[in-house]
Order: C-alpha cells, then sequence, then structure tokens
C-alpha cells in the first residue's frame, strides 16, 4: 500500500514538473504573440527576434547569423509558420563577407503541441539551423539557446541582437554588441529596440 502511495506521488511530481516547464515556453510563445516587429526579446533560455533583424551567435571562433524573413503566427500561442536565411562562418576569421561562408535557408511550421507536459512533443518543423548548429523554435521568430534535441542548460553559445537588415552590414567586431547566455537567474525578460542596436 505504501509503495503504491509513493508512486502515485512520484507520477504526481514528474506531471508537475513538465507542466511548469510547459509553462516556461508558453510564458515565451505568449510574449511572441505580444512582441513588437521592432525588438528583440532577450529571456533566460530563449530569443524572439523581430522579422528581418540578424541575431548574430557565436561559440568560440565560430560565429553565425540568423534572419527571419518572414513571420507568421499561428492561432494558438506557439503555433504558426516562419522562414529564415542564415550564415555559419566556421574558419574563426569572423567575416561574412569571405567565400566559404555557408548559406542555408529554411522554414518552420508550427503545429499545436501533442501529448502531457513533458510528455508533449511537436509534430511539425521546429529545427533552426545555422551551418554546423541547429537551435530549437518553439515559436515563430524565437531561437532557443540550447542544441536542438539537447538537454537545456548552457553549452556556450552566446547571442547578440543587431539591427542589421543585410548581412553585408554586420561588423562582428562592433564593441557595442551585447552577448546574451543561457541564464535561468534572469528573472524578466529583457526588451531591445532595434533602433538601439548596432549593426
Amino acid at each position: 500500500m505504501l509503495r503504491m502511495k509513493l508512486g502515485y506521488i512520484l507520477i504526481a511530481i514528474v506531471l508537475l514538473a513538465g507542466l511548469l516547464a510547459c509553462a516556461q515556453t508558453s510564458q515565451a510563445a505568449a510574449e511572441t504573440k505580444r512582441n513588437p516587429t521592432n525588438q528583440f526579446v532577450m529571456g533566460p533560455s530563449e530569443v524572439l527576434v523581430p522579422q528581418g533583424a540578424f541575431l548574430l551567435v557565436r561559440k568560440g571562433r565560430k560565429i553565425g547569423a540568423i534572419k527571419f524573413t518572414s513571420i507568421e503566427q499561428g492561432s494558438t500561442v506557439g503555433t504558426g509558420k516562419a522562414s529564415y536565411e542564415s550564415y555559419f562562418q566556421g574558419d574563426g576569421s569572423g567575416s561574412f563577407h569571405s567565400p566559404n561562408v555557408r548559406k542555408q535557408t529554411g522554414d518552420n511550421d508550427l503545429k499545436p503541441l501533442k501529448g502531457i507536459g513533458r510528455l508533449s512533443f511537436q509534430v511539425g518543423k521546429d529545427r533552426i539551423r545555422i551551418g554546423e548548429w541547429s537551435f530549437l523554435s518553439s515559436s515563430p521568430g524565437a531561437v532557443s539557446m540550447w542544441p536542438y534535441r539537447g538537454s537545456q542548460k548552457d553549452y556556450g553559445f552566446e547571442f547578440a541582437p543587431t539591427s542589421a537588415t543585410d548581412i553585408s552590414e554586420i561588423d562582428v567586431t562592433d564593441k557595442r554588441l551585447h552577448w546574451f547566455r543561457y541564464d535561468l537567474n534572469l528573472k524578466t525578460s529583457i526588451h531591445l529596440s532595434l533602433c538601439e542596436l548596432p549593426k
């Protein structure tokens, strides 16, 4: 009898933890619904990117850039479609002008989640690719700060919002760039207006 009660308590704890994790993702997705098109929203584990502006991603000497060329929110939070283009420079030069830069295009088609809590899963396309890296996109225009299908933690990736709309405008050496990392100690999201950001 005691073993059965402990089993029920354990199941309840797992389900509650799953619901809390989903609540964090849903909160970010809900913020995307309210996110004006002229600002980035930097959260503790996710970046909400406005359409047309580049987000820089770096790890070590490798650097990438991603821009959503279209963002279409769905009828429910966290659903919809997005298209993007990304660039990747892995030679350590930091230059997006050299011929060995890898350009990719892709799209997302996010459907309502299936399942309950931690057992929920996405049946649509939720992967963002930047060269050799890939990240989860939990809602149109969102980029998670950990590798796709990885556990949620800091893997050393850094993210810098820019006001650049063309890859030729980006200067990765600009000292005004502000780099963010996965940080669950960040209690509130940071809103950054495009007009205040460097290219």
